[in-house]
């Protein structure tokens, strides 16, 4: 039993309730799309993994493509460094899990 983490036993949020992705987004407005895609993906089980997918241009004006995979998600982005384009990608993916039917519905159905 390590020391570092109070409950070991338990990965996902020592027990507590997982906080959505809006949470998330409202607690830490100054972090990257990457980490906070980094964040979310440790907080469910599914670490996102990115791939170079193109490097092309000239040296003196690159475009790199990256695809970011979470879980059963892929997405990709292009930009002039491979920063923004894994920056560009993880941006796209938060969009789409943020606004998604992966996570939890964002508006409450009406009773019946």
């Amino acid at each position: 039993v390590s020391r570092l983490h109070p409950c070991p036993r338990v990965p996902t949020a020592c027990g507590r309730p997982v906080p959505s992705l809006e949470q998330m987004l409202a607690a830490n407005p100054g972090k990257t799309p990457i980490s906070l895609l980094q964040e979310y993906g440790t907080r469910i089980g599914k670490t996102p993994g990115y791939d170079l997918l193109k490097a092309e241009g000239q040296a003196h004006q690159p475009n790199f493509t990256f695809r970011v995979t979470v879980g059963d998600i892929s997405c990709t982005g292009q930009g002039p460094s491979k920063k923004a384009a894994k920056h560009k990608a993880a941006e796209v993916a938060l969009k789409l899990l943020k606004g998604g039917d992966m996570l939890e519905p964002t508006a409450p159905e009406e009773p019946r």
